[in-house]
């Protein structure tokens, strides 16, 4: 496993999501991977740390409830550093965002993404 500081990862099933969330993290000069489902999101998680995750939660093979579920469980079993990992979804319900914490995430981002929230979450963690 390789590491590398303050890379992030947006996981995310829709491409133009990604590419926005993406432009922003290059606009910051933050260093920014991608992946299109939870499945391809643990993969690159095993392969490097992450400054953060912004993980969708409905997508497809494996949803970002259930990926951030066996991540956390991962870190505790096998003794790797806490990754924080943020919900991102158009759903802001509520019961929805107690689902979130359940599985272990550290926050929720609605959708439409408000940029300058995100930057007071991001840029901390970019330190």
């Amino acid at each position: 496993m390789t590491s590398t500081k303050k890379r992030f990862l947006v996981v995310d099933d829709e491409k133009l999501i990604r590419f926005f969330l993406k432009e922003f993290f290059n606009i910051h000069e933050l260093p920014v991977e991608e992946a299109m489902n939870g499945k391809e999101a643990i993969r690159k998680w095993e392969q490097h740390d992450f400054a953060a995750i912004l993980m969708d939660i409905k997508m497809p093979e494996l949803d970002g409830l259930e990926a951030t579920r066996i991540i956390r469980r991962r870190e505790k079993d096998e003794g790797r550093a806490y990754t924080p990992i943020f919900a991102i979804s158009g759903c802001a319900y509520n019961d929805f965002r107690l689902q979130c914490d359940n599985a272990g995430m550290d926050g929720f981002i609605p959708k439409p993404v408000d940029f300058d929230h995100l930057i007071e979450i991001i840029l901390p963690l970019a330190q």
